[in-house]
């Protein structure tokens, strides 16, 4: 029986591959359910191929990509795309299917410029290479849809302080950089961050192939279970998925989930709706943190919350 409660599909778009043949199979899918969704997209370089620079320094990240099967998921273009072969534009290089999502009333945000450099070396990015990737992902958006993005997703959920004070400065609605956590605001080394955070808040198909769950019934009470601890469940899609070899498993969740829930929000709504109904948000530390399936540590919130007063994020003091 449904709940009262909304669902969100956060659909990020990594690759160039992902644009060109996973979002146009969303949409459809999408449209036929009446589905809308919230889709994070990369605008620059698709430099998904030096991952396998990862693969030689990290062994756990290689046990990973074999068990998720990756060359059936991505295609062999990908995986060597930014290394033997070219690296070609993500969504940048697909403005008619970009403007095409905002026409389907699906949300467009940031997923960041170079996906693949911010996941694997933000750690060690300084304000300003931040605020580069940053700022050519926006100007990219703003030349496609003719506004600017009022909300970004960080690629990998990586995130660190210093990234966390750029977001600041860019007058957004909200970000979703966090797994497995409460929508809040952040802070760390005792700064406290203004900027709302809607996080994702459940596994997603790669990490249970890479945790060995193969079986579609056993994928699906995976991607599902974990979804009712959390007041509002944000279930995380990969374009070169969903929108590829895992369609018809899409296309059997997403009943599953409208039986459960009595709405399909984007994040942007629950963003609005949590800075307007007048009830306080939480404020946490912002924490790494592992999962299965899933190589090296991610951003989440942890520890006890404090409560600052709604309306626009850091208007209020912890209490």
């Amino acid at each position: 029986m449904a709940t009262c409660r909304s669902v969100a599909l956060k659909v990020d778009v990594d690759t160039h591959d992902g644009m060109r043949r996973g979002v146009p199979v969303l949409l459809e899918v999408f449209r036929r359910f009446s589905v809308r969704a919230t889709f994070c997209l990369a605008f620059g370089p698709d430099n998904a191929g030096k991952a396998l620079y990862r693969v030689l320094k990290d062994p756990v990240f290689f046990r990973k990509m074999l068990r998720t099967g990756a060359p059936r998921l991505y295609g062999w273009r990908t995986i060597l795309s930014g290394t033997l072969l070219p690296a070609r534009p993500t969504a940048s290089g697909f403005p008619d299917l970009v403007r095409q999502i905002r026409a389907e009333k699906h949300e467009v945000i940031v997923h960041g410029w170079d996906h693949r450099l911010w996941q694997d070396h933000v750690a060690a990015m300084d304000e300003s290479s931040i605020r580069s990737q940053f700022q050519q992902a926006f100007c990219a958006f703003e030349q496609i849809l003719g506004v600017r993005p009022r909300a970004v997703a960080a690629p990998g959920w990586q995130a660190t302080p210093r990234s966390l004070r750029v977001q600041d400065k860019l007058n957004l609605l909200y970000a979703s950089d966090l797994r497995n956590a409460e929508p809040c605001f952040l802070e760390a080394g005792g700064h406290g961050f203004r900027t709302l955070q809607i996080p994702t808040t459940g596994p997603c198909v790669e990490e249970l192939l890479a945790g060995g769950i193969r079986e579609e019934k056993a994928i699906l009470d995976a991607l599902t279970a974990p979804l009712e601890a959390y007041s509002f469940p944000v279930l995380a899609l990969h374009a070169e998925v969903e929108g590829g070899p895992f369609r018809g498993l899409l296309e059997r969740l997403i009943p599953l989930l409208r039986n459960r829930y009595e709405r399909f929000s984007t994040l942007e709504e629950e963003a609005r709706k949590r800075l307007s109904d007048g009830e306080p948000i939480p404020r946490r530390e912002l924490v790494f943190i592992r999962l299965p399936g899933r190589a090296g540590r991610i951003a989440s919130a942890s520890g006890p919350p404090s409560l600052v007063g709604s309306g626009r994020a850091g208007g209020g003091r912890p209490v």
